[in-house]
């Protein structure tokens, strides 16, 4: 999938971080600007189009596989709660899965209607930090541990679904 063919027509964003107890789950889809529908499709096609992806499908007693196949555009933010809900459960039951945010996209690529299913995991970089204080200002350093991939860097896990059959392209 080429990133100009890509129509992302919703998006949302779920918080899976460990220290946290619970996911943090939005209850409203991301209002998206031209930055952020580049960034998502930038990371849609380097999934579909890396060598690494595995072609692959649910087992018929999948849960997963009964809750997609009821998905229609209308229970969006309700299927991604569920997803990110049950992707958080299995990070809580294995503590090397590293936190991140979990982006769920619905988008459309040459008449089809598919779902991307993008952890990102944090990354931690340093950053600048102005402190001002009885009019002087003070400059330093400080390490942010939430950051997420930038749009050139390689997701580590995701899965584009496509809904018309419920094929799945795996990056793991």
């Amino acid at each position: 999938m080429k990133r100009d063919d890509i129509i992302i027509q919703k998006a949302i964003i779920h918080i899976l971080d460990a220290s946290v107890g619970m996911p943090v789950l939005s209850d409203r889809e991301l209002s998206c600007g031209p930055d952020l529908y580049d960034f998502f499709r930038a990371h849609l096609e380097k999934i579909t189009e890396s060598d690494d992806v595995k072609q692959c499908s649910f087992s018929p007693e999948s849960e997963i596989r009964d809750e997609l196949s009821m998905f229609e555009p209308e229970n969006f933010t309700e299927v991604s709660q569920k997803l990110a809900a049950f992707l958080y459960s299995i990070m809580n039951s294995n503590i090397d899965i590293p936190s991140a945010d979990l982006a769920v996209l619905l988008f459309r690529f040459e008449e089809q209607d598919y779902l991307g299913i993008l952890k990102m995991n944090y990354k931690s970089s340093y950053t600048h930090l102005t402190v001002s204080d009885l009019g002087e200002n003070t400059n330093n350093i400080i390490k942010q541990k939430a950051l997420l991939p930038s749009e050139g860097q390689k997701l580590s896990e995701a899965a584009v679904i496509r809904l018309s059959d419920l094929d799945i392209m795996l990056l793991e």
